[in-house]
């Protein structure tokens, strides 16, 4: 082949391939320009679809999957993926039994529509209000209405959408949320709490499932403590249905604080706190605040228990001091000294544990250095009494008593004479048998100083043993006279002291009525 006709072969074949190259470009440049209109139309389509009604109801839906109740959602307004709403409401929702949010703003990002979630983030609230109950009624009230949410998902599952719907995501993703002021009524079996302009903010956890959530200001009233509760900060978390109190600081009364941490599961709840820095007469009833003063601390438990709430804890009395009471005015004047009128507190602490109606005390200690100390429990049941103790004086104390340190009070430990003290009746009308063993005491003891005058007892109870008692009692009330005063007001020293130590434990205002 000639010269010149490898070259005209060389440019028909140069032609064709540039023609081919030219059409792969278009082919390209064509499919490039599809998929932007197919983006751009899906952009625009998802978006109609974030403006339409539909979407309205998903969310709805959601939240009421998560909350077990009825949930709408008020009309959004787009401010382009800034979405406004009046508000939202939920109903019938078993453990969250009615909420409110007005005001609400938020964010909505199309990033996680190809992993099928609705991103939410940045959630502004002007106000929500939250009524909430943990009574078992609640609870299965709320088992039933997840049992509900479970069916209608299922059939939402069961119905097949188009391909369109089955491109939108089907659960959301919430980022944070801020609350510019919360209130809340809370029931639980242990009692109620409410709060009162507190403001949240709420994370998603970054390292598991579940929210960080955090507290601070407002106003806590509760039964439990009762002073309302100026809340300093507080920080929890939700993860599975269960609320996380780790760290919460209020502040109480003039001075005081209260830390408290626990969690709350459905209709189960438990929550450990301390309380400090509080004056004993702001707890006490306005008759006692000039009788007892001193700073009183107290460790605490409270938790649920099969329909109801179980408190323990501790409770201890520094720098208290007894005073302005009119017994100790009494004994000071029997007794002949000055020292009972005005009791310095060297240790003043105890244990308690209440369930409904039934409070128990133990290790029940009071003592002023170098003069009395007491020891003991005491049980409190439906305002039932019944205590244990002993009673240590020092020597010298009640040697104006005839018998009193001889028959009734025996040396012990700590270089002191001890009685026991049977304690019984009610919170209204208590007893103690310490009074009458005294007189019996004095009666012996003036029979064996004086035996005529006992032989002349026994002939008046005409030598009958079942008398015999009876003689001796009266005949110490006549040895006695009318010193007998300050013994005969042992019960007005077991009313007024069991009243003031009942008023300083959480939760034991009214124990027993």
């Amino acid at each position: 082949m000639s010269r010149r006709a490898q070259r005209r072969k060389r440019g028909r074949a140069s032609q064709a391939g540039g023609a081919g190259g030219r059409w792969v470009v278009r082919i390209l440049a064509m499919l490039a320009v599809l998929v932007i209109v197919a983006g751009f139309g899906l952009y625009a389509w998802l978006k109609s679809y974030l403006h339409s009604d539909d979407f309205r109801v998903f969310m709805s839906d959601t939240v009421a999957g998560v909350m077990g109740g009825e949930a709408q959602f008020e009309l959004f307004e787009w401010q382009g993926m800034r979405a406004n709403t009046a508000g939202l409401s939920v109903e019938d929702g078993g453990f969250i039994q009615r909420m409110r949010a007005d005001g609400i703003q938020a964010n909505l990002s199309l990033a996680g529509v190809r992993r099928g979630v609705w991103e939410v983030s940045d959630v502004r609230v002007n106000k929500l209000d939250w009524v909430l109950n943990t009574t078992g009624h609640a609870t299965q009230e709320s088992d039933a209405a997840g049992e509900a949410g479970r069916g209608a998902a299922n059939e939402e599952e069961s119905a097949k959408p188009g391909f369109l719907e089955s491109l939108l995501p089907n659960r959301a993703e919430l980022g944070s949320v801020g609350v510019n002021s919360m209130n809340l009524d809370l029931k639980t079996s242990g009692g109620e709490l409410s709060a009162k302009d507190v403001a949240v903010r709420v994370d998603a956890a970054s390292a598991s499932a579940g929210y960080d959530v955090w507290l601070s200001g407002g106003v806590v009233d509760t039964s439990w403590f009762g002073s309302p509760l100026e809340l300093i900060s507080a920080q929890g978390k939700y993860k599975s249905g269960r609320v996380f109190l780790t760290e919460s600081r209020s502040k109480v009364y003039k001075r005081g604080e209260l830390t408290l941490r626990g969690e709350v599961e459905g209709g189960d709840f438990g929550f450990f706190g301390v309380l400090s820095d509080v004056r004993s007469e702001e707890l006490v009833p306005e008759d006692w605040q000039k009788r007892i003063t001193g700073d009183l601390t107290t460790k605490f438990k409270v938790q649920s228990d099969q329909g109801g709430a179980i408190t323990r804890g501790e409770l201890e009395l520094q720098k208290g001091v007894l005073t302005a009471l009119p017994v100790l005015d009494r004994i000071a004047a029997y007794a002949n000294t000055r020292r009972f009128r005005r009791l310095n507190l060297s240790e003043a602490r105890l244990k308690f544990w209440r369930k409904g109606s039934r409070l128990e005390l133990t290790e029940i200690v009071f003592a002023s250095e170098g003069l009395v100390r007491v020891v003991g429990a005491l049980s409190v049941v439906e305002g039932r009494l019944d205590g244990r103790f002993r009673v240590g004086v020092m020597p010298g104390t009640l040697a104006h008593i005839p018998g009193a340190e001889t028959k009734v009070f025996l040396r012990g430990e700590n270089g002191l004479l001890w009685s026991p003290l049977r304690i019984t009746g009610t919170l209204d009308n208590p007893k103690e048998d310490l009074s009458n063993r005294m007189i019996v005491a004095a009666g012996e003891r003036m029979f064996e100083l004086v035996p005529e005058t006992g032989k002349m007892a026994l002939k008046f109870a005409h030598e009958t043993a079942t008398d015999l008692p009876q003689a001796v009692l009266d005949a110490g009330r006549g040895v006695l006279g009318e010193d007998i005063k300050p013994l005969d007001g042992g019960v007005e020293i077991i009313r007024e002291g069991l009243g003031g130590v009942l008023d300083l434990i959480p939760g034991a205002s009214g124990a027993g009525k």
